[in-house]
């Protein structure tokens, strides 16, 4: 063979490699850069939110929506749909700490050409904390990349993307998926068994705690100076504010063994006098004491989530417990925070 005729075919052997990866990435789409659904990705692995969330809002833009969620990963399972007369798009991302949300709010601005009529911030008391150890980068990094040039076609040429999109085609074969995105951004979680809820509950609120007692809680100063920020900047935006429903036995354990009721209380009342209102479920009530409603000690099922929607959307479901939820303002929150405290030291462990 010629040197002329084994560059030739070598040129012709890494093209259709680099067609046949882009072909691949292309159909499954495991960054969420295009718009197209096939049976091959309806079932979406999340491997970065940040990058894919992003991605998902730059390419394919928010004309149909009308506000965002913006919340941890707690409100991830939160179906953007569920919110009653309202166009929702969930912007919610694993360990999201307040000063990501200004930037990744206005990016969303931005690309929306406009105020949002709400934005929906879904409040965890952990992010009183200062910030440390943090495991994504700045919001910046991730805007950076989806409005880089070309970068969605870049990306369908990366071998990184083809083991990405293999998996994502694996999982849509076998529907064995504990925890999946549809290509309409509404996250999806199988029920855990019993073992491993009780393992997941475990190793969870070991961790959970210990991040709340002694030297490892130190207080974010910069907290309220955030959320007031982010509230000047939106003088044409309703903000609802809700407390995320994580099982009582984890939110007790913090305020007893963590020694955080001061803290938490002083939290809810700053929420309030930001917002004029929150609507609060971080309480001991029919949903949080079951641990059935839990794959771990945190994270609530998406059926909770559902609840949650309709709640603070005030659509009606009859599936709502009474005591699910409480509107609390500065009218209330006194009487609130006594009958509060009383049951978390009053409240066993189950």
């Amino acid at each position: 063979m010629s040197y002329k005729r084994w560059i030739k075919l070598n040129f012709i052997l890494v093209i259709s490699i680099s067609l046949i990866v882009a072909t691949i990435n292309y159909i499954i789409d495991p960054h969420w850069s295009f718009k197209h659904k096939n049976s091959l990705n309806q079932m979406q692995l999340p491997f970065n939110e940040r990058q894919q969330k992003t991605n998902m809002v730059y390419f394919r833009g928010l004309d149909k929506y009308n506000g965002i969620l913006i919340g941890s990963s707690r409100a991830t399972f939160i179906n953007q749909n569920d919110f009653y007369n309202m166009k929702i798009f969930n912007y919610a991302l694993d360990s999201i700490y307040p000063f990501e949300y200004r930037d990744y709010i206005n990016f969303a601005k931005k690309i929306k050409g406009k105020d949002f009529k709400y934005i929906i911030i879904g409040a965890d008391f952990y992010n009183t904390k200062k910030p440390n150890n943090l495991k994504f980068k700045n919001p910046e990094y991730y805007i950076n990349n989806s409005t880089s040039f070309l970068y969605r076609y870049k990306m369908l040429f990366s071998i990184d993307s083809l083991k990405k999109s293999i998996k994502n085609i694996e999982a849509n074969i076998s529907k064995i998926v504990p925890i999946y995105y549809t290509r309409e951004n509404v996250k999806k979680r199988q029920r855990v068994s019993e073992e491993e809820r009780v393992k997941n509950y475990n190793r969870h609120l070991k961790i959970h705690l210990n991040s709340f007692i002694g030297k490892n809680y130190q207080p974010n100063p910069k907290y309220l100076k955030i959320l007031k920020r982010l509230k000047k900047d939106n003088p044409n935006t309703k903000f609802i504010v809700f407390t995320s429903p994580i099982s009582a036995n984890l939110l007790v354990e913090t305020l007893r063994k963590g020694e955080k009721i001061d803290e938490f209380k002083k939290w809810l009342r700053d929420l309030v006098d930001i917002f004029g209102e929150i609507d609060h479920f971080m309480t001991i009530n029919s949903i949080t004491t079951n641990l059935q409603n839990y794959p771990d000690d945190d994270h609530f099922y998406p059926y909770i989530g559902k609840l949650l929607a309709n709640k603070i959307s005030n659509k009606k479901n009859e599936n709502i417990p009474k005591d699910f939820g409480i509107k609390l303002t500065k009218y209330n929150i006194n009487k609130y925070l006594i009958e509060f405290e009383n049951k978390i030291k009053q409240y066993k462990i189950k």
